[in-house]
C-alpha cells in the first residue's frame, strides 16, 4: 500500500450547546415540538452540515492497489487495507476498493467528520466503516455525489470480539448529514447501527439490511432526510432497554420508505412523529382476506350452530365472526414485553399458545410484524403515514396519541393499538383492513376523521380483563359478574367528545367492556349483518349527551343507549332486513326532515340519536325515499324528501325509545335485543341469560 501523510486539521467543537438546527427543525400544529419530543432530542453544531472546501483537511483516497493520504497527518495510519484515523478532524473520502475499511478510533475529546466525496468502500472480512471510539462522529455526504458502503456476508473477528454488525457502524454519537446519495448494503446483518445517538439530516439513503435496517440504540432521529430501507428484521428501530430515559424515535420530516420483514419502526420506549411522509409495509403486509371464525360454537353453554331460542337463525351462512379470544376454555393471553401479547390474535396464534398450555414447550420464534411499535408511548403529531401490516399497524404498550396528521393503514390484525389508553384529538385516520379498527383500555377521541373497515369490532375497549371465553350461566354467574364490575369501573371506557367516525364492521361497531359516553361529533356505525354482534355493545351504560349517533346493524343483538342520557335517542327495530341503500328519514311535526340516512350495509335495526330530536315531540319515519341534500357515507344533513313509505308515527317518551312496525315497545325486538339491563326474553317471555360484551 502507498500513503502520504502531510499535516493535519481539527475542527472546532462546542462542548455542551444545544441547539435547534436553523431551517431543519419541524413543530407540531402549535409551532413547538412537542414535549415528548423535547425531552428526546437536541442537536449541536456539528450535526448541520457546513462546506469544507476551503478549509483544511485531510485527503483520504482509495483505489485496490493504494490508499493515499495527502497532508502530513500524525492522526492517521494506514494498516495494509485499512485507515485508522485517531484524533478528531475532517477527512474527505473518495474513490474505490473491493477490500478496505474506515476505522475511527480518536484518541481525543474532538468530533470527527468523515466527508463521503464520492466513495465506493467495500470490505471482505468487516464493516467498511467502524467508529470504534470518538466523542462523536460526522458523516457528511457531499451534495451531487453517489456513494456506496458494502459489507460481507459473514465477518472475520478478532478474539473475544463481536462488533461490528453493521455497514457503518458507531459505538458512540453518530450523525449523517449532508445532501448527496448514500447507499447501504449490509449482509451480515444492519445497515447502519449507532450505540449512542444516531441522526440522518438532510441525506438520501437507499439501505438492504440481512437484519435491522437502521439501529439507534439510544436515540434515532430522521430530520429532512430521505430515507428507504428493505430489511429482513426491523425498518428502524431504538433498542436500548437498560435506561428509562432512551431508546426513543423522534421522525421530525423528511421521508421514510421500509420493507421490513419485522415491525417497520420499533422503540423499546417511545416513537414521536412530528412532520414527513412515512410508507411502512411490515411482515409482507396485511393478508389478502382476514380469516374469522363462528363464535358461537361452544358459547352459551355450549350451543352449537343452528337456530337459537326466540327464533334468531345462527346457522352457517348467518355466523358472526368471532374474536378469537371468544373461544371456550382458552388461557388468556400475557403480558410480556407486549410483542406478543393483543386482546385480539388471529387463530393461528390461538394454537399455538394453546399448544403451550397443553405441556408443548416448544419456543415462538415469530418475529413481531408491527408497522409502528412503541414500549410506551406512540405520538404523532403531523405528517402523512401508510402503513400495511400483517400485525398491528401503530401498536403502544401502554399509551398511544394521534393530535394531527393524514394516516391510511390496512392490517392483519388492530389498525391502532395500545395496552393502555387511546387519545385521538385531531387527524385523519383511513384504515381500509383491519381484524380489529381501534383497541385499547381507554379509547377517547375529540375531534379529527376517523373513517375505519373492521373484520371484527370497530372500536373496543377491553377494561383491562380477560374477555376469553364466554362467562358461564351458572350459580356463580352473580358473583362473577360483581366482581368484574367492580374491577372494570375505573378501567377507562369509550368517550366520544368530536370529530366525524364511520365504521364498517363485521363485528360489534362500538364496543366496550366498560362504559361508553358521547357528547358531541358524529358517529356512523354500519354493521353487523350477523345476528350474533351488535352495531353497539356495551357492559355498563352508554350515555349520549350530544352529537350525532347513527348505529345501523342486525338486530340478533341489537342495544340502545342508556336511559340516563341525556339527548333524546330511539331504535328502530324492522320485521326483516333491509338492503343496503334503504332510507330511513325522520319527519318532525312540522314536516322536517330531522334525521336522513341510507346505511351502507344491510340492516334490520338502526338507532339513531341527533340534538334535533326532543324527547315529548312527535315524529313520523319514512323508509325508501327519495332523499336529496348534503350527502356524506349514507348520511343525509339539509336533506329533503320525495315519496317513501310512512312506517309509523311515534312519540320520543323517554330519552330511550324503542320502536317496532307496531308502535313503542318496551325493548327491542330480537332474541337480545334492548340492551344490557334492558331484560332479555325467550319465546316464553322468561327472561334469558345475558351474555358478555366481547
Amino acid at each position: 500500500m502507498k500513503k502520504s501523510i502531510k499535516g493535519r486539521f481539527l475542527l472546532p467543537f462546542f462542548i455542551g450547546t444545544a441547539i435547534m438546527i436553523a431551517g431543519c427543525s419541524k413543530t407540531n400544529d402549535n409551532g413547538t415540538l412537542t414535549e415528548q419530543a423535547q425531552s428526546a432530542v437536541s442537536y449541536d453544531a456539528e450535526d448541520a452540515y457546513t462546506g469544507w472546501e476551503e478549509q483544511d483537511v485531510t485527503n483520504i483516497t482509495f483505489d485496490d492497489q493504494s490508499i493515499d493520504v495527502e497532508e502530513d497527518n500524525n492522526g492517521v495510519i494506514v494498516n495494509e487495507n485499512t485507515v485508522e484515523i485517531h484524533t478528531s478532524g475532517t477527512y474527505v473520502l473518495e474513490g474505490s476498493a473491493t477490500d478496505s475499511q474506515v476505522l475511527v478510533d480518536a484518541e481525543d475529546e474532538g468530533t470527527v467528520r468523515l466527508i463521503l466525496n464520492g466513495l465506493s468502500l467495500e470490505s471482505t472480512t468487516t464493516a467498511p466503516i467502524f467508529v470504534k471510539q470518538a466523542k462523536k462522529t460526522v458523516v457528511s455526504v457531499e451534495e451531487g455525489t453517489s456513494n456506496t458502503l458494502t459489507d460481507p456476508s459473514e465477518y472475520v473477528y478478532e478474539e473475544d470480539a463481536d462488533e461490528p454488525k453493521a455497514a457503518i457502524y458507531s459505538k458512540d454519537d453518530l450523525t449523517v448529514n449532508g445532501t448527496g446519495n448514500l447507499i447501504v448494503n449490509g449482509n451480515y446483518n444492519d445497515g447502519i447501527t449507532g450505540n449512542d445517538d444516531l441522526k440522518i439530516i438532510g441525506t438520501t439513503i437507499d439501505i438492504t439490511a440481512e437484519d435491522d435496517g437502521i439501529v439507534g440504540r439510544d436515540l434515532f432521529a430522521l430530520n429532512e432526510a430521505l430515507v428507504t430501507i428493505d430489511a429482513g428484521g426491523d425498518g428502524v428501530k431504538s433498542s436500548n432497554d437498560a435506561d428509562e430515559d432512551k431508546a426513543n424515535i423522534v421522525l421530525e420530516s423528511g421521508s421514510l420508505t421500509i420493507n421490513a420483514g419485522g415491525d417497520g419502526v420499533q422503540s423499546e420506549n417511545t416513537v414521536t412523529i412530528l412532520d414527513g411522509e412515512y410508507e411502512i409495509m411490515a411482515g409482507g403486509g396485511s393478508p389478502e382476506t382476514i380469516e374469522a371464525t363462528t363464535e358461537f360454537g361452544g358459547g352459551f353453554g355450549g350451543q352449537g350452530q343452528g337456530t337459537m331460542p326466540g327464533g334468531q337463525d345462527f346457522s352457517e351462512d348467518n355466523m358472526p365472526a368471532e374474536r378469537p379470544d371468544d373461544a371456550e376454555g382458552m388461557e388468556p393471553p400475557t403480558e410480556g414485553d407486549g410483542d406478543d401479547f393483543e386482546d385480539r390474535q388471529p387463530p393461528e396464534q390461538m394454537e399455538e399458545e394453546q399448544a403451550q398450555t397443553n405441556g408443548e414447550t416448544e419456543e415462538d420464534d415469530t418475529p413481531s410484524t408491527k408497522g409502528i411499535k412503541a414500549e410506551n408511548s406512540l405520538e404523532i403529531a403531523g405528517g402523512t403515514i401508510a402503513i400495511d401490516a400483517n400485525d398491528d399497524a401503530l401498536h403502544s404498550n401502554k399509551e398511544l396519541t394521534v393530535a394531527a396528521g393524514e394516516m391510511t393503514l390496512a392490517t392483519g390484525d388492530d389498525a391502532v393499538h395500545a395496552d393502555e389508553e387511546i387519545i385521538i384529538t385531531n387527524g385523519s385516520l383511513q384504515v381500509d383492513k383491519s381484524y380489529e379498527g381501534i383497541e385499547a383500555e381507554s379509547i377517547t377521541v375529540s375531534d379529527g376523521t376517523i373513517h375505519l373497515t373492521a373484520e371484527d369490532d370497530g372500536f373496543n375497549v377491553n377494561g383491562g380483563t380477560d374477555q376469553m371465553g364466554m362467562q358461564g350461566f351458572g350459580e356463580n354467574q352473580t358473583d362473577n359478574e360483581e366482581e368484574s364490575t367492580e374491577e372494570e369501573a375505573d378501567q377507562g371506557k369509550l368517550s366520544i367528545e368530536g370529530g366525524y367516525i364511520y365504521v364498517d364492521a363485521n363485528g360489534d361497531g362500538l364496543d366496550s367492556n366498560t362504559s361508553a359516553e358521547m357528547t358531541g361529533g358524529t358517529v356512523l356505525v354500519y354493521g353487523p349483518t350477523n345476528n350474533g354482534n351488535g352495531a353497539l355493545d356495551y357492559d355498563q351504560s352508554f350515555e349520549i349527551k350530544g352529537g350525532t349517533l347513527i348505529a345501523a346493524g342486525s338486530s340478533g343483538m341489537a342495544q340502545g343507549v342508556s336511559d340516563s342520557s341525556e339527548q333524546a335517542s330511539f331504535m328502530m327495530t324492522f320485521p326483516e332486513m333491509l338492503e343496503a341503500g334503504s332510507t330511513v328519514s325522520v319527519q318532525d311535526g312540522n314536516g322536517d326532515i330531522v334525521v336522513a340516512v341510507a346505511p351502507e350495509k344491510d340492516f334490520q335495526s338502526v338507532v339513531i340519536s341527533s340534538p334535533d330530536l326532543q324527547q315529548d315531540q312527535s315524529y313520523t319515519l319514512y323508509t325508501d325515499s327519495g332523499l336529496s341534500g348534503d350527502e356524506t357515507d349514507g348520511f343525509f344533513e339539509d336533506a329533503t324528501m320525495e315519496g317513501g313509505t310512512k312506517v309509523l308515527e311515534f312519540s320520543l317518551t323517554s330519552t330511550m325509545t324503542y320502536l317496532d312496525e307496531s308502535g313503542e315497545t318496551e325493548q327491542a325486538s330480537g332474541m337480545f335485543g334492548g340492551g344490557r339491563g334492558q331484560g332479555r326474553q325467550g319465546q316464553d317471555g322468561s327472561e334469558m341469560p345475558q351474555p358478555p360484551s366481547q
